[in-house]
């Protein structure tokens, strides 16, 4: 029986991927058995046969397309025979010390059915763990910042560094630790989710289910973002889109009658308003990348409203349910 199946999704992040598989390379297994499957989704740059052969010990699966996170995940975990899944970003770096006491917290606490832990980047800055599902007190940044001036002191007790573990509203895909029976009762990720919000919804369901979401404090990871999201400029602005996307896929699927309606027709205007203005800086100023990036941004959002209206989904064309 193996104890872990370590998962990784990748799409082109080959040099994160190297860190993070060589890192894996070294872990001594004295303590728990681990096996790490890695799911290429459709990277096709003749890079998985040069990784396959440098990491024998290791499972790599082709995805037939890039269909997202969250399908990659599902289909690693299909191929996963570990009593628990550890679901990892390819820019983590984690120490086996870590992956052993994250493994350890979750069986003392099965009561928390998804669990993660603190995360910081090379230079030491820690990544914002009090995360809030989205709901039109948090719905934009301005509206989240707002919240939390509102509860800081409510916030700041609740996720004090000084507690073992804190529960936030959802925790970030980036390190996921969750049971394999759990995983299968609440059906795994959604594949309606392209890129972001998944995460959201994956901890939502567990909730739902009578779990719990937990972070533990006493437990860090090196997390250097932008592995797949920042390749180039076409890439980034599609990512960014995406998070647009996500929000939408994440109401349809968790609000109902008037409140989904009001909240998809919110935050559409709310982009459409207020990302105007960057979006007429990038056409006059189209050689600045930072507004390149937003006039792309704004048109992949225009192209998406006018599908969905046309359509009749919300769900990202990218998505594998929505060829379906």
């Amino acid at each position: 029986m193996i104890d872990l199946s370590i998962i990784i999704v990748n799409y082109k992040s080959w040099n994160t991927l190297n860190k993070c598989l060589t890192n894996l390379k070294s872990f001594k297994g004295d303590k728990f058995s681990i096996e790490v499957i890695i799911v290429d989704n459709c990277s096709n740059d003749n890079q998985l046969s040069v990784f396959q052969k440098k990491f024998p010990e290791f499972q790599f699966i082709e995805n037939k397309g890039n269909y997202g996170f969250s399908h990659g995940n599902n289909y690693g975990a299909s191929k996963a025979k570990g009593e628990y899944f550890l679901f990892l970003n390819s820019d983590i770096i984690a120490s086996e010390s870590s992956v052993y006491k994250l493994l350890q917290v979750s069986k003392a606490h099965p009561e928390i059915s998804v669990l993660s832990c603190r995360k910081k980047n090379n230079a030491g800055k820690e990544e914002n763990t009090c995360c809030f599902s989205p709901s039109f007190k948090t719905i934009t940044g301005l509206f989240r910042a707002i919240y939390k001036i509102k509860h800081k002191k409510e916030l700041t007790e609740r996720f004090s560094l000084k507690k073992d573990l804190v529960f936030p509203d959802f925790v970030l895909g980036s390190v996921v630790l969750i049971s394999k029976t759990f995983f299968k009762n609440i059906g795994g990720w959604n594949d309606n989710f392209w890129l972001y919000c998944e995460d959201d919804d994956l901890c939502l369901r567990a909730i739902n289910n009578g779990g719990k979401v937990g972070l533990c404090n006493r437990v860090t990871m090196i997390h250097n973002h932008g592995g797949t999201t920042r390749i180039n400029k076409i890439t980034t602005a599609l990512t960014k889109t995406e998070v647009i996307i996500s929000h939408h896929v994440y109401f349809s699927l968790n609000f109902r009658g008037i409140h989904a309606y009001v909240l998809h027709a919110f935050f559409m205007l709310m982009n459409l308003i207020f990302e105007f203005i960057p979006f007429v800086l990038g056409s006059l100023f189209f050689f600045i990348t930072p507004l390149n990036i937003r006039r792309r941004v704004y048109l992949n959002m225009i192209n998406y409203y006018t599908n969905a209206l046309i359509v009749g989904t919300w769900i990202s064309p990218r998505s594998i349910k929505y060829k379906q």
